[in-house]
């Protein structure tokens, strides 16, 4: 019995000296690990325009089209007179989501050779929106049917004959902003 409390007390004082040890060499390595955050890089598929430095959009669905000016002293304005907040923060959300969310999946055309582009809703586009930018070219995307599963959404990037598979949060923003 008394050999047992005498090889607990060795394994206790065993184990705390092992934890000193431990933590001598860490403070003797130099500093703690970085905690793995890294900085923010925009992935989205317009991430060569910043939002704030879009000056125009067109949203065209069917042969409807809506024009949005931004100005820097009043906001967003279609047709001469001032959006609504909700309207206006419609737009925003939506330049920033392209901005800032990666695409899920890039399809290239040989992956969807043989399928025809009416089956992703692209031909012809759900809806389509043009950004243009005060030195940038003008970015345009093709929106078309949500994926089945109804997370995602397929588009186009205007001039590239690849269909990308983006988030469904991002095209949520340009619906119900043509009357």
């Amino acid at each position: 019995m008394v050999a047992a409390q005498a090889l607990k007390r060795g394994a206790w004082l065993g184990a705390a000296g092992l934890a000193a040890s431990l933590i001598m060499v860490l403070a003797w390595h130099g500093r703690r690990p970085d905690p793995g955050l890294v900085c923010f890089v925009p992935a989205g598929v317009m991430r060569h325009l910043a939002p704030e430095d879009v000056l125009e959009v067109r949203v065209r669905v069917g042969d409807r089209l809506q024009s949005f000016t931004r100005s820097a002293a009043e906001g967003w304005h279609t047709a001469g007179t001032l959006v609504s907040e909700e309207r206006a923060r419609r737009l925003d959300s939506g330049l920033r989501f392209l901005y800032v969310s990666a695409p899920q999946r890039i399809m290239q055309p040989e992956e969807y050779r043989g399928a025809a582009l009416a089956e992703f809703g692209l031909d012809p586009p759900h809806y389509s929106v043009e950004v243009r930018g005060a030195t940038s070219a003008l970015f345009v995307i093709h929106y078309g049917a949500t994926h089945p599963q109804g997370l995602a959404q397929y588009t186009r990037i205007g001039g590239n004959e690849a269909i990308v598979l983006l988030p469904r949060f991002v095209g949520e923003p340009w619906e119900d902003l043509v009357p």
